[in-house]
């Protein structure tokens, strides 16, 4: 499925059948040049056309001009398209012109000739998800065969014979030298006329703005409105445009929501142009959902100029546009203002939001719903995109992950899907956009179409937040920038930094008291305002107790939702989870259930979703019922209520505790075995580090004694593991767990724990944390080796504490440290024994090299092979090799192992291994890659490998006399370096 066009395609396009030249030409050859089966080079030679060619490649790019009113946008898209595929040769041929090349092709060349026909060659077109510098550097290699293929078809003509060597230099210099560059040079002159009059041209290559200082998508509007077709909208658009318009004036959260007294700006006041990275998919490995896909990508502040760009280039045409983001990061918001500011007269927008479509809907059915919604009326997606009067359609799916979410169906083909509609849709005629924006944690395994641009959506930077509050401090008390970035993780999301700004604005206490809080506290106060108002909000009589009662119920059940999320491992939970979860934890199975006096709590979904800091994420089934996922915007928030519930829970356990009877030897820990037997608090440090600090408020001797003496009893048969069973798990694995998080408390509330403290001899640590590992998965083992650090000496006491490493650290020196937590003494000798290997090559390579050690001389060419795969230094590869050469292996095979591993060989290691092989009667010209015994010992300078190894000097003397060489070499005596095999 081609994308670009040839010239000759683009002459069409441009009504070149009109032109007298090419008429004259096409005629005289009978539409051969139109057909573009007749070589370019003897066309120009036969009309002596070239001047002709570069004035009709002039004026059908000026003609562009003559039709860029009253045509829909893509025929308009279509034209500059061919007039950008008219330039690209055109600069080649007005380069090669200035070199004054005069040849004159005989009727006798044409066959030879002919084999040189550029008017079929897709030319290259720039893309908007490129740098400018990088469209520039494409169109490099393409005038670079252009000059080759015209070189090509001069010296296979007769007129090259009449050339003497000094005018066939200059052509070849011209050729492939000075035309490609000079080509560069002209297509630049010419691109820069051609976007002086065309403004999407200069998008498409990336140029940069010079009016990029406008917000909230402003200038995109206004480059847009620059080159619009004029068009009158259809009734339709035009109401859709009128209801887009409308969410400009809207301010960011609705009144009911909003402390009194705080006036809360409009949209399009407050927007900020986020940051961006954007990526051609298809042109990376790896998958977008991975950071690490990300870490070489540019960080872009131009939005408005990469969206005028994509939505007027035909690129748009054949792919969708993925927009990624986190929660809260203005995904929805972003496609909202798109809609808002695209110009009715070019763009048809449709904006679906998939949360409301059916789940099971495939994509037709989904704009259709999409449309009924907007227009209130059903219209089919035939009729609408036939009628939008040259206006785009451009379809907006917002919320992909939250149809993901909801329905719990994977549809890794949801782009593909699309690109083959888009496709379909070109094909009759009717083309269009689809943008589908989604989370950046949702789209593993989602399937890129071929040229599909990625779009991620960044946090707010320093400077952003500033400006955002400069908005918002226009019109309420001023919140200071410079408090609100103590806080970064919460400011640099557009809805946090919101939510930041609405609880400062009620007392200030915020800018208050934001220096003597911590982050645990900062959080407390957040979720403790924002529960009082949902809470407060049906007016009922309440005493401050029974208030208080009410917003802690409120709390605990959001805890429960952080709690559902954290024990599935998941960033999200469904609904009916939710439900389960709380009626197993906190005895809510109905909506009617109250709590403190006259307070009606409505079921978890409906209270949950009202808050800033839980998105909720909806699908509808056909027969309307809906599906609906629960997510904190930042994940620390869920990590604080997790921490929260269960310090609370423990903090119910030692009240428990001290209440129980004498005649029992410990309290019943089933309600804290089912909140910690799922999930190790050590996969978490946000969370350790919250539990840190309601540690630090608490009584922590009676607490760890108390987790001391459940330590103590964790073998002991268990009467009941309780009814809360999020996910189904093994009892030992639910063991294994409870015992880790056991211990994580322990070090929470007694920074050092001596074995003596747990009643545990260094022994008894050892096979607990061997069966941690037995049970454990690799991700929660690993954060057990991050969490805890482990002290001892010979006399087997052992401290343990909460170790220091960042989460940073490399896993593969995680393991490497490993052994300091389980005291497994064979481990840390073996560890001891490579960790100078792992120090000086890396764990890969190191493990490679042990494999290597362990192998069998027989089968040695896949170990060496496994070396260099896993990123040894050449020179390693080649010196593990060669020591093994001329041993009894297949020196064959081991040679071949080191084909095109880049790096010196050492001289002694591989003149021992050539002399080997000679002496075993090895034939080197079975490997004609690699120099053999006689090029060794003539080319190389050997006088320092023999001063070390006299009997090296000794076998290389004999093996010269058997192959007929003087000896001693007189080069034996030179010193040069070896060349890479």
């Amino acid at each position: 499925m081609r994308k670009t066009y040839s010239y000759n395609e683009a002459v069409k396009i441009l009504g070149g059948r009109e032109h007298p030249i090419v008429a004259a030409m096409d005629k005289l050859l009978g539409g051969a040049l139109l057909a573009g089966s007749l070589g370019l080079w003897q066309v120009l030679d036969l009309f002596d056309a070239k001047p002709d060619f570069i004035k009709l490649s002039n004026e059908l790019i000026s003609k562009v001009s003559q039709k860029r009113r009253k045509v829909s946008r893509y025929t308009r898209t279509q034209q500059l398209h061919a007039a950008h595929a008219v330039l690209v040769m055109t600069a080649f041929f007005e380069a090669f012109e200035e070199q004054q090349i005069r040849l004159k092709a005989t009727r006798s060349d044409r066959e030879i000739v002919a084999q040189y026909n550029p008017w079929r060659l897709n030319l290259p077109l720039p893309s908007v998800g490129r740098p400018y510098e990088e469209n520039l550097a494409a169109l490099r290699p393409l005038y670079d065969r252009l000059g080759v293929s015209l070189l090509d078809a001069v010296t296979n003509s007769a007129s090259w014979d009449s050339l003497n060597e000094t005018e066939r230099d200059r052509v070849r210099e011209a050729a492939l030298r000075r035309a490609p560059v000079r080509a560069v040079q002209r297509y630049e002159e010419l691109l820069g006329q051609l976007a002086a009059e065309y403004p999407e041209i200069r998008f498409w290559c990336a140029i940069q703005d010079a009016g990029s200082t406008r917000k909230a998508l402003a200038r995109l509007e206004e480059v847009l409105c620059e080159t619009t077709t004029d068009l009158t909208p259809e009734v339709r658009l035009a109401e859709l445009a009128g209801a887009y318009r409308g969410a400009l004036a809207r301010p960011l959260v609705k009144s009911t929501e909003v402390p009194e007294g705080v006036q809360i700006p409009s949209l399009a006041d407050a927007y900020i142009d986020p940051r961006f990275q954007v990526v051609i998919g298809t042109e990376r490995a790896g998958a977008p959902s991975l950071l690490a896909w990300w870490d070489d990508v540019a960080v872009r502040a131009d939005l408005h100029a990469y969206l005028v760009g994509y939505l007027t280039s035909p690129m748009a045409l054949t792919a969708p546009l993925l927009v990624l983001g986190d929660p809260g990061s203005g995904k929805s918001v972003l496609t909202e203002m798109l809609a808002a500011r695209l110009p009715a007269s070019d763009f048809a927008v449709v904006r679906v939001e998939l949360r409301s479509t059916p789940a099971d809907a495939d994509l037709k059915r989904q704009i259709e719903h999409g449309l009924r919604t907007l227009l209130h009326e059903p219209v089919s997606w035939a009729d609408f995109s036939r009628n939008t009067g040259g206006a785009l359609p451009v379809v907006v799916l917002d919320g992909f992950d939250e149809l993901l979410q909801a329905t719990g169906v994977s549809q890794t083909r949801y782009l593909t899907v699309i690109a083959d509609f888009q496709q379909t849709l070109k094909d009759m005629g009717r083309p269009a956009v689809f943008v589908v924006t989604s989370r950046l944690s949702v789209c593993a395994g989602l399937q890129l179409p071929e040229d599909t641009h990625v779009v991620r959506l960044l946090p707010f930077s320093e400077q952003q937040v500033r400006s955002w509050l400069d908005v918002w401090n226009s019109a309420n008390v001023p919140l200071p920038a410079e408090t609100v970035l103590e806080y970064p993780d919460l400011a640099s999301q557009p809805l946090l930094l919101l939510m930041l700004a609405l609880y400062d604005a009620v007392d200030s206490s915020f800018q208050r008291d934001h220096l003597g809080m911590s982050r645990g506290q900062l959080y407390e106060r957040l979720l403790d305002r924002f529960t009082r108002r949902e809470v407060t909000k049906d007016d009922a009589d309440r005493s401050e107790a029974d208030l208080a009662a009410d917003v802690e119920f409120e709390l605990e059940r959001l805890s429960v939702v952080a709690l559902a999320m954290f024990n599935r491992g998941a960033q999200w939970v469904a609904e009916h989870e939710v439900t389960s979860d709380l009626a197993q934890l906190l005895d809510v199975g109905s909506p009617d259930r109250q709590v403190g006096t006259r307070t009606p709590l409505s079921a978890g979904e409906t209270v949950l979703g009202r808050f800033f800091f839980v998105q909720k994420t909806e699908a509808v089934r056909e027969d309307n019922t809906k599906l609906r996922t629960y997510e904190f915007l930042h994940a620390t928030f869920g990590e604080y209520l997790v921490a929260r519930f269960v310090w609370e829970r423990l903090l119910i356990l030692q009240r428990e505790d001290a209440a129980r009877s004498r005649r029992k030897s410990t309290v019943d820990d089933t309600e804290l075995y089912s909140v910690l037997s799922f999930m190790t608090l050590s996969s978490s440090v946000p969370l350790l580090d919250f539990l840190r600090e309601f540690a630090r408020k608490s009584s922590r001797d009676g607490l760890f004694d108390l987790v001391a003496r459940l330590l103590g009893a964790r073998d002991e048969r268990r009467l009941s593991r309780g009814e809360y069973e999020p996910v189904a798990l093994t009892n030992s694995v639910r063991d294994a767990k409870y015992s880790v998080n056991l211990m994580a408390l322990a070090v929470v509330l007694k920074e050092k724990v001596y074995g003596s403290d747990l009643r545990l001899s260094a022994d008894d640590w050892r096979r607990e944390a061997l069966f941690w590992k037995s049970r454990l998965s690799g991700v929660e083992w690993t954060g057990v080796v991050r969490c805890f650090w482990v002290e001892w000496d010979p006399d087997r006491h052992f401290v343990v504490g909460l170790s220091k490493r960042t989460q940073d650290v490399r896993a593969e020196w995680l393991l490497m440290t490993e052994p300091d937590v389980t005291l497994d003494d064979f481990a840390l000798m073996l560890r001891d024994a490579v960790l100078p290997l792992v120090s000086q090559h890396g764990l890969d390579v190191t493990a490679a090299l042990i494999n290597l050690m362990a192998t069998p001389i027989e089968r040695v060419a896949p170990a060496i092979r496994r070396l260099a795969e896993a990123g040894a230094r050449g020179e390693v590869v080649l010196r593990e090799a060669d020591a093994r050469l001329g041993l009894g292996g297949d020196d064959v095979a081991i040679i071949k192992a080191t084909y095109g591993v880049p790096g010196a060989a050492d001289r002694e290691v591989q003149l021992d291994a050539w002399l080997r092989l000679h002496e075993r009667g090895f034939r080197f010209e079975l490997v004609p890659e690699v120099r053999d015994l006689t090029s060794l010992l003539t080319t190389v300078g050997l006088w320092e490998v023999f001063q070390r190894r006299p009997d090296l000097f000794k076998r290389a003397t004999a093996a010269a006399a058997e192959l007929g060489l003087e000896r001693p070499l007189p080069n034996w005596q030179l010193s040069q370096p070896d060349r890479p095999r």
